[in-house]
């Protein structure tokens, strides 16, 4: 009788489980697949090519064309800049590519 009790109370389990995961796995389909939305309203006009990107004092913006620490690889203190790095590869990549 005992055996036979914890044989159904297993059995239950063993569905609710299986009901769980089949509502989780239906339920991770959900969403769009693509390129976010815009925002409706019109967009922001693209800037110039020309356009010199510099600070509200006048100096070039860091990681602009014109800042000197882009081209010299020393930043306005004489500090090394370090370059950029590259890009490493990551476990999760597959999944967020």
């Amino acid at each position: 009788m005992g055996l036979r009790v914890v044989a159904l109370a297993l059995i239950r389990v063993t569905i609710r489980a299986t009901l769980l995961l089949a509502a989780v796995a239906a339920l991770t389909g959900c969403g769009r697949v693509g390129a976010l939305q815009l925002p409706p309203g019109p967009a922001a006009p693209p800037p110039a090519a020309n356009a010199q990107l510099t600070s509200p004092d006048g100096t070039p913006a860091p990681g602009s064309p014109q800042d000197p620490a882009v081209t010299t690889g020393f930043d306005a203190q004489g500090n090394p800049v370090a370059p950029r790095g590259q890009k490493k590869s990551f476990i999760l990549d597959p999944l967020l590519n």
